[in-house]
């Protein structure tokens, strides 16, 4: 299938997404899929530059957008940019998806890169702009998104005189959260800034990078420039294991008397879990999830014999653990200081390329500093050839497996337990949610303190295919409704449904907007527990005078009741409230159908408020 497809590919018989899409059913992983694909696709290596005579900066920013594959502007303008919005009225082949705030307009662009695979792109106006946007630029900073950032300034002729939201140090607003930040200060260097931007929101690891254009650059014109192919601009590329760290790394898991394998946060992004689902069935070994409070994404076989779920704390284990490996750079420094998760007394093996998760707070014996997916596969073959005592991995097997049924039927007990509570509990919401959501769907979570049950009740297998998550561990609420359209735009044939908190909900709701002036209806199912509930557990662990009283300050936000459904219906959308857990199949049935017309559709889910302080929650100021 493999030598059909790139054939296919050279050829012109398919195209790159199709093939890329061949290449990733056949278990490739994202980052290597595209690679293959460049590389098939280079029969000239040596592509001429295009040379563009009397084009305006406008004209040059299209002819850049067009060339890196860019489908879609995502952007709120201001005065500064109509240089570059006149230009892409000659460009039909690239929509504007017009956002009625950079919050939201930043979500989208992030869900829609991590979707594609390719580069988003942002326009925003001016110092407004990009401080409205900072937040969600924090958020594709944190989860390595490869977004080009457009910030229109005031015109070069007026910088230093005070003019209306002078820009001259706009771009250094985003400086801490991009992997950089930097201006075009005439059209004659526009074309290389643009190819600089996308070289390097693209190149591993990938990220942000924010381009600031004076108005009077994109209006401008000059006599000729030139636009560099992008086969020729040396990204994206894969990033390769040492085969002597290969064969070192996959000697000690061989020898492992017990093994920990820990499926970190690149994994469901770039590829590796199948090779770890290898590893583990080869080694008997036992594998845990990143940790709680990295929010990465679902992906490892949620019902693998083997698989502990997601860590929440260190992981138990009746012989001692001599070898970990942590695979696609595991965030382990967001536990608490003094609560070491792995035991630093084996042997840390660690692969991946986001450099500053790798090693951070915690030993390291052996750093592979590679695609965490290249290098699973490279230490899965050297382990499929050698030779393993095969009664121990069979006493380790029985031992891991039996672990995690056990936690299996804990989780299946606490969802019993939950019977009949009113209002509903969040374990039976998110597990009926998972019954009734479509095998294809892409999954888009903003729980905030839901996410601890989303993640032990919502099935994402990526290996089998099907599902995809997408979660942020930026912090930046506001998110998962923008991520949602954003993930609609680029892959309008699959479902996507969003589960968000009631707060996070307010925070980036104006992205309905946008999902019906596109016609790319998602649904959100809002966990509607009438407060920030996070920040009373913050409150109650501190037990002072707020744990005392009763009263939490700045938590509740049921006093007025939010009628999420009627905003909604403001901006376009359907939507319905469910007070009892009876009605969700229902609602979500209603949901579908108006999928099918083209309408977003808003499910607020009266939740149980749960934790220390819940029967005070309801306390207003």
């Amino acid at each position: 299938m493999l030598r059909k497809a790139t054939f296919g590919l050279m050829g012109g018989g398919i195209s790159r997404r199709e093939f890329l899409n061949a290449l990733q059913a056949a278990g490739i992983g994202a980052a290597a899929a595209t690679e293959i694909a460049r590389a098939a696709s280079d029969d000239d290596a040596t592509a001429p530059e295009k040379i563009i005579r009397h084009a305006t900066g406008g004209k040059i920013t299209c002819e850049h957008l067009s060339e890196w594959g860019v489908r879609h502007v995502f952007g709120n303008t201001g005065a500064y940019e109509a240089g570059f919005i006149d230009a892409l009225v000659d460009y039909p082949q690239i929509g504007y998806v017009l956002g009625l705030h950079e919050g939201p307009v930043m979500a989208m662009a992030d869900g829609y890169a991590r979707i594609s695979g390719g580069p988003a792109f942002v326009n925003i106006h001016s110092i407004t702009g990009a401080a409205n946007a900072l937040g969600m630029i924090v958020n594709a900073y944190a989860d390595n998104s490869p977004v080009v950032v457009s910030v229109g300034l005031s015109a070069n002729s007026g910088e230093n005189l005070g003019v209306f939201t002078e820009t001259f140090r706009a771009e250094s607003v985003t400086d801490l959260y991009t992997k950089l930040a930097f201006r075009a200060s005439t059209p004659g260097n526009l074309a290389e800034s643009l190819r600089r931007a996308f070289r390097m929101a693209e190149s591993p690891a990938p990220g942000p990078v924010v381009l600031g254009v004076a108005s009077d650059v994109w209006s401008g014109a000059i006599p000729e420039t030139r636009v560099i192919p992008r086969r020729r601009s040396g990204a994206p590329y894969l990033v390769q294991p040492a085969p002597a760290d290969i064969a070192a790394a996959a000697a000690k898991l061989a020898a492992a008397r017990n093994p920990l394998l820990v499926a970190g946060a690149e994994l469901p992004r770039w590829g590796g879990l199948r090779e770890l689902v290898n590893i583990a069935d080869r080694l008997g070994a036992m594998v845990s999830g990143d940790t709680a409070a990295s929010r990465s994404a679902l992906g490892f076989p949620p019902d693998h014999p083997l698989y502990l779920g997601v860590m929440r704390g260190p992981v138990q284990s009746n012989q001692p653990i001599d070898v970990v490996l942590l695979a696609g750079a595991s965030r382990l420094t967001l536990a608490r200081t003094d609560q070491r998760l792995v035991p630093e007394s084996a042997h840390i093996i660690e692969t991946g390329i986001r450099d500053d998760h790798l090693s951070r707070d915690y030993p390291v014996d052996q750093l592979l500093f590679a695609d965490a997916g290249a290098a699973l596969a490279a230490i899965d073959e050297l382990l499929a050839a050698a030779v393993l005592d095969n009664d121990a991995v069979a006493a380790r097997r029985r031992a891991n497996e039996a672990r995690s049924a056990a936690r299996r039927r804990d989780l299946a007990e606490r969802l019993r337990s939950t019977a009949g509570e009113r209002p509903t509990a969040p374990e039976r919401l998110v597990a009926e949610l998972d019954r009734l959501i479509d095998p294809s769907a892409i999954i888009v979570t903003e729980g905030v303190s839901s996410d601890q049950v989303i993640t032990d009740y919502l099935h994402v297998d990526a290996v089998k295919g099907g599902r995809t998550h997408l979660v942020s561990s930026g912090g930046s609420l506001g998110w998962g409704v923008g991520a949602a359209v954003g993930a609609k735009l680029a892959a309008p044939d699959r479902p996507v449904i969003a589960l968000v908190g009631d707060g996070s909900f307010q925070f980036g709701l104006q992205a309905l907007w946008t999902a019906q002036r596109q016609r790319r209806p998602v649904t959100v199912v809002i966990f509607n527990n009438h407060g920030y509930q996070a920040n009373r557990w913050a409150i109650a662990g501190l037990k002072g005078r707020g744990a005392a009283t009763g009263r939490f300050v700045g938590v509740n936000i049921g006093d007025p009741d939010i009628d999420h459904v009627a905003i909604a219906r403001g901006y376009g959308a359907g939507g319905e409230r469910v007070d009892d857990e009876d009605m969700l199949k229902a609602a979500m049935r209603r949901a579908g159908d108006a999928a099918a017309n083209g309408r977003s559709y808003v499910i607020d889910v009266i939740i149980a408020q749960r934790g220390p302080g819940a029967q005070a929650a309801s306390w207003r100021e």
